[in-house]
């Protein structure tokens, strides 16, 4: 059996890649849950805070990404 073996930078990245995502889907949440209260303001604020949550999960996975393609690993 074939065992997969992460390096110590793919294993860094893949955590920072999880708790990026972590925080895009609270602010998701929190952007749905500030619509609900129709709170114009509040939801321009929060629908800022879910693009650049959603922003530093599409760089954490594009970082990982390419260190697995250069890296092989």
């Amino acid at each position: 059996m074939k065992r997969l073996m992460l390096c110590e930078e793919k294993g860094r990245l893949l955590d920072a890649y999880v708790t990026t995502t972590d925080r895009q889907a609270e602010a998701v949440k929190s952007l749905f849950e500030v619509a609900a209260k129709d709170n114009r303001r509040a939801f321009r604020k929060a629908l800022a805070h879910s693009e650049r949550a959603r922003q530093d999960a599409e760089q954490a996975r594009l970082a990982l990404h390419l260190h697995s393609k250069t890296h092989g690993c």
